[in-house]
């Protein structure tokens, strides 16, 4: 890395620990996706300059070739040729080359554990909590213990990701999957049309709170009205995994923030009378809040059928750059607004509500992990480390071959749109700007729509992201299987309907605490209890 990149192993982790790739063969394309080939050829003259740093004994020996499975949404037209480029460049670099199969995001839920639960060989994959879902991987022995051998094969890699990251990844002491260094917890808030807002008259740094936000939305409404447009305030009540869980901080204890299983978080104001492990949704603050988003439903703020509305996220997206949809609510990431601002052509403001709450799920939202069954581990991890390591390698994965998918801008930012001569709409590789899903972002020439201090933005969100009180405790739901099956498809037929303001939830909510009790929350939230005992976290 250069010498601008070594804050990611230096200056940043230190403020954490203050405050806490296709092979030799043919290309292959599966339904719902599509792979490299080596053997495609386009584009790559780049990797030409970058063979007088390679090491030169490398090419001596005949490349290996790993099977890597992807997870990304959409999937790029170009992928072909950006991965026939890094294979050339891997290939002298650590001898070897990518057989690439990316999936797209949906499919891919489905797909990747149908591939590992039938014995399909790969060597890496891309696993989360929300995806080929990790631990229950690391349970069924599908992924291989790296404890040690990351150290050795990717030793610039482990040094430079936090302690604490590790630890959360890790699973009774032992880390199987690299996770992707990134903003170090998730922070609320509001995604605003800022050009909007000015227009209306609306002062955005008056708004603390999530009842504050009642103001701004009843001003978006009356100005609407008068104009004769129809504008949807605020979008995101309705999302499938449940608002309430990002609008009021707490730990999530039992594997997935929709089930009830948490524990407060000193440092904020919620759930202050609640000790040890609680359903978050038996809380005054689940009552106060389903009431407050009901009265905004009822005044009109929001879509007529919220829950539907906020499942499409790509007409969400539509109506947000042409001015039909005033706010919606996100997970913040350093540099996010002023991206979205290039993409939407209108200015867009980031209102949070909390400071940024790392906890173990969040280390879990993306990991490249190695199958148990791989015959080249100690390949497969030098190739992790490139992706997380070699510039060269994070730009080109990310924003695919210089002068066909961007241009340079200065020594560290790129313009997909190559001063303005490639529409974006044209560009075969533009969706993975950011990237995180490759690994650390902190490896790449940055997207002009980002700001230049982009990496000093996210040395700022991490210095003050608070850390659970039982960061790296992992629930093994064996014991609960059965409940956490019902207790989940409880949570779906009501949570969604209920913070979203279309249902009462004086009415509902009591209806909803009772399904929960007879389908065996106490039990759950027991079991917690008892793990969280035995593994000396209380």
């Amino acid at each position: 890395m250069r010498k601008r990149k070594v804050w990611a192993c230096a200056v940043l982790s230190a403020a954490m620990a203050a405050s806490l790739m296709t092979g030799c063969g043919s290309s292959k394309t599966t339904e719902g996706g599509t792979a490299a080939s080596a053997d495609t050829k386009a584009a790559g003259e780049t990797t030409s300059e970058k063979g007088a740093e390679t090491d030169a004994s490398k090419t001596a020996e005949e490349p290996v070739t790993l099977k890597w499975y992807m997870s990304l949404n959409p999937v790029d037209a170009d992928t072909d040729k950006v991965i026939a480029a890094l294979n050339e460049y891997t290939k002298e670099k650590i001898g070897v080359t990518i057989d690439y199969t990316v999936i797209a995001n949906p499919d891919y839920q489905e797909k990747m554990p149908t591939l590992i639960n039938s014995g399909e060989y790969f060597d890496i994959c891309f696993t989360a909590e929300w995806t080929t879902n990790y631990l229950q991987f690391v349970a069924k022995d599908a992924f291989m213990d790296i404890t040690d051998a990351v150290k050795q094969y990717a030793p610039e890699t482990y040094e430079f990701i936090p302690e604490s990251l590790w630890k959360a990844v890790s699973v009774n002491g032992k880390i199987y999957g690299v996770p992707s260094y990134k903003e170090m917890g998730w922070q609320s808030g509001f995604f605003v049309n800022s050009t909007m807002a000015e227009k209306y008259g609306i002062d955005l740094t008056a708004v603390k709170t999530l009842e504050d936000y009642t103001e701004v939305l009843k001003i978006v409404k009356e100005k609407a009205d008068a104009a004769g447009e129809d504008i949807i305030g605020l979008s995101g009540l309705g999302s499938s995994g449940g608002s309430f869980n990002m609008l009021y901080p707490y730990e999530s204890l039992s594997g997935s923030r929709v089930l009830p299983g948490a524990a407060a978080v000193p440092e904020y104001e919620c759930f202050k009378d609640q000790t040890g492990v609680f359903n978050q949704y038996a809380t005054q603050e689940y009552m106060d809040y389903c009431k407050l988003v009901r009265s905004w439903y009822e005044a009109g703020y929001m879509s007529k059928d919220p829950v539907n509305y906020d499942t499409d996220i790509a007409n969400r997206d539509n109506d947000f750059k042409n001015g039909k949809l005033f706010s919606y609510i996100i997970s913040y990431a350093p540099g996010a607004a002023e991206a979205e601002a290039a993409k939407t052509g209108h200015g867009v403001t980031f209102v949070p509500l909390m400071d940024p709450l790392f906890e173990t799920k969040n280390a879990r939202g993306g990991i490249l992990a190695i199958s148990s069954a791989s015959e080249h581990p100690d390949k497969a991890l030098e190739f992790i480390n490139l992706l997380n390591t070699d510039e060269y390698v994070g730009t080109l994965i990310r924003h695919g071959i210089e002068g066909q998918h961007y241009s340079a801008v200065g020594d560290n930012q790129v313009d997909r749109t190559m001063g303005g001569t490639l529409k974006i709409e044209d560009n075969g590789y533009v969706n993975y700007t950011y990237g995180w899903q490759f690994g650390t972002p902190f490896n790449q020439k940055w997207d002009i729509s980002y700001p230049d201090n982009i990496e000093q933005l996210f040395e700022e969100y991490n210095a003050k992201a608070i850390t659970a009180p039982h960061n790296g405790f992992s629930l093994d739901n064996s014991p609960v299987e059965t409940e956490i099956a019902a207790i989940s498809n409880v949570v779906d037929e009501n949570a969604k309907a209920l913070e979203s303001g279309m249902v009462d939830p004086e009415v509902y909510i009591p209806k909803f605490l009772d399904a929960l009790n007879k389908n065996g929350v106490e039990d759950l939230l027991a079991e917690i209890n008892k793990q969280l005992t035995e593994k000396g976290y209380q």
